[in-house]
């Protein structure tokens, strides 16, 4: 299965960053995320499914850890 998610940054401060994520196919599905900057934990903020979740999540944390929080990004395969 393909997948092509969309990650927009909503907000950003001195611990927290929020993103929206949507699967391009599902456009309606729209789930949110939190990334904590300093436990590094990311949980689902508003719930989507769990698989748009995984990948939105997942490039999230790769983008932290390489020393940025993009406006926008995406993941797909």
């Amino acid at each position: 299965m393909a997948f092509n998610i969309l990650i927009d940054k909503i907000s950003e401060t001195e611990t927290d960053v929020r993103y929206r994520f949507f699967d391009t196919a599902h456009p309606s599905e729209v789930g949110e995320l939190r990334l904590d900057k300093v436990t590094e934990v990311i949980e689902m903020t508003q719930q989507s499914r769990e698989a748009f979740f995984n990948r939105a999540a997942a490039k999230i944390a790769r983008q932290f850890r390489d020393g940025s929080l993009p406006e926008s990004t995406s993941w797909a395969s």
